[in-house]
């Protein structure tokens, strides 16, 4: 895995268009890049291509022309040049030589070509979730502020309506088998976790994402099923290859909805290829749902010397994108607080277009012993119920998904169904539009500029995507 300033990426593979395949691979192997076998995607359009030797042939790229790190420089980070301590990565090197040469040769037409981004879940970050930084909170059965909504709690069993016949297509961690959830999902045997504590095995506090998502949704949309495929591992990462995959797999179900509370930045603030391919072929099908974010305090945090500013959000800003909440296809969910307050770490931006409950929410989560995610160097274990609280816009998104399915009936599709959320909001729901005129008005600028000065793209070539 490779790193830029707030982007993760496969160091060895690159995303390629199917029909632009043949010539993209001929210019690798001129430049005497390894070339492995390639997967193909078919509904995608794209092909994943493991490379090799990148490290060899950029250093040899660079030795060659004295003035290609500079016009890779500019075109990455814009005209704040690259952030302290950021260096460009090989790959970079290569796929800005690509594009170069394509563009000389062509006329300046370029194939599709770009990253396989890393992907991890939209939650508590960089909030308290509970008692630590990054975590849930305790919540059992027996506790005493376990209300939900209508003030039953969770212990009331699930009903058959609002939400029958809808389906919710679930990306996120796998699914703990929490009885709460009983009928109301499909997923395959490796698509479910293990019991905390089977054969000494203990789970780790991320991997309660996913069921923490589905709670919230069958909670407004009892009736609904929630159709799971897991997209991040144990550490609740993944790949943008393989999210992208598995969201063009949803094509021609008949699913409703898809609930994506994950996200990735990219370092000039652009979208990921695989994740734009895969957004333009289902979004005309599905409706897409997503997380905007939880870095809307990030500047603040980082000028106060907080310790909720990690390290790798160094080069972060208030309003970088995260994709595929930033898409204009998808609907991308901020968090309020109890009393509808926009949470702080809900970027004020206009790719926001609602506003829902993301604050100490209640949900499902994993039973037994569950390993802390910090502090980092000692991470403690806690007993959890079944139940916890959390904060982050992965938990506001889930709640609009469950929303929207509550609202999806005869004569009403998801897109109308979300259009009746948004036109008469409920007070009880706390589900609001949100307004675009909060969302302050700034020119372009690189995500990563150490300056913050605005800035334009001054190469031809496109950024790696």
């Amino acid at each position: 895995m490779a790193y830029g300033a707030v982007e993760s990426y496969q160091s060895d593979e690159l995303v390629v268009a199917l029909p632009d395949f043949d010539i993209v691979h001929k210019a690798l192997t001129d430049l005497q890049v390894a070339v492995g076998e390639r997967e193909d995607d078919e509904r995608l359009g794209l092909a994943r291509l493991p490379v090799g030797k990148v490290a060899e042939v950029a250093t040899e790229l660079r030795r060659q022309d004295d003035g290609l790190v500079r016009r890779v420089t500019d075109a990455k980070w814009w005209s704040g040049g690259p952030p302290q301590e950021t260096n460009l990565s090989d790959l970079d090197v290569l796929l800005y030589k690509l594009r170069e040469n394509f563009s000389a040769a062509y006329g300046g037409w370029l194939p599709d070509i770009g990253k396989n981004r890393v992907i991890a879940p939209v939650r508590g970050f960089p909030h308290l979730g509970g008692c630590t930084i990054g975590d849930p909170s305790q919540l059992g059965l027996a506790d005493p502020q376990l209300t939900g909504r209508g003030g039953q709690g969770w212990r009331r069993p699930r009903a058959t309506e609002p939400g029958h016949g809808v389906r919710v297509g679930l990306l996120d961690t796998k699914l703990y088998p929490n009885s709460w959830l009983e009928g109301g999902y499909l997923a395959a045997k490796d698509g479910l976790l293990e019991v905390s504590g089977s054969d000494g095995h203990i789970l780790g506090a991320l991997e309660g994402h996913g069921t923490f998502v589905a709670g919230l949704i069958l909670d407004r949309a009892p009736g609904a099923r929630l159709i799971v495929r897991p997209v991040m591992g144990p550490e609740a990462l993944g790949t943008s290859w393989n999210v992208a995959k598995v969201m063009a797999q949803f094509v021609g179900t008949g699913v409703d909805i898809l609930n994506l509370s994950f996200g990735c930045y990219t370092d000039d603030g652009r979208p990921p290829l695989v994740l734009a391919k895969a957004v333009s072929l289902v979004s005309p099908e599905i409706l897409l749902v997503a997380a905007a974010g939880n870095h809307g305090d990030i500047e603040e945090l980082r000028a106060a010397g907080s310790e909720l500013a990690a390290p790798w959000t160094k080069y972060l800003q208030d309003r970088t994108p995260v994709w595929p909440a930033a898409f204009a296809e998808v609907t991308a969910v901020g968090a309020t607080d109890k009393g509808r307050q926009l949470a702080k770490f809900t970027p004020m931006a206009p790719w926001v277009d609602v506003t829902a409950p993301g604050v100490h929410v209640e949900s499902t989560y994993l039973e037994g012993e569950v390993r802390l995610s910090f502090p980092k160097d000692n991470p403690p274990t806690k007993e959890f119920g079944g139940f916890a609280r959390w904060d982050g816009t992965s938990f506001a998104a889930a709640t609009v998904s469950g929303a929207i399915a509550a609202k999806i009936g005869p004569g009403r599709d998801a897109r109308q169904a979300l259009e009746a959320v948004l036109a008469d909001p409920d007070p009880n729901s706390r589900i609001w539009p949100f307004s675009k005129s909060e969302a302050p008005e700034t020119q372009l600028r690189s995500p990563c500029s150490p300056s913050g000065r605005d800035g334009i793209v001054q190469s031809t070539a496109p950024q790696a995507r």
